[in-house]
């Protein structure tokens, strides 16, 4: 994974300290590097258009394929009606 893929994970830059204890549990649990990364991941959020889809790095998904795309990410989903 490449720094900045990892800073799209997390969703910021990381510092030596953070990028530490990302490797440290990868070693320690044998998970992937996306998965104990997203841990420390500020999650995503999102305003669906009215049909439902929404736009994450300039790609367009429904929630369920976000969610199975990015499978670690977290998803905050903010409708009209919470507004």
């Amino acid at each position: 994974m490449t720094k900045k893929t990892l800073t799209q994970v997390i969703g910021y830059e990381p510092s030596a300290t953070m990028k530490k204890m990302i490797l440290a549990d990868v070693q320690a649990t044998g998970k992937s590097l996306e998965e104990c990364a997203s841990a420390y991941a500020l999650p995503v959020i999102v305003l669906p258009t009215d049909d439902g889809m929404i736009t994450e790095n300039g790609q367009t998904y429904t929630v369920e394929q976000f969610k199975e795309r990015f499978p670690f990410r977290k998803i905050v989903i903010i409708k009209e009606s919470d507004l």
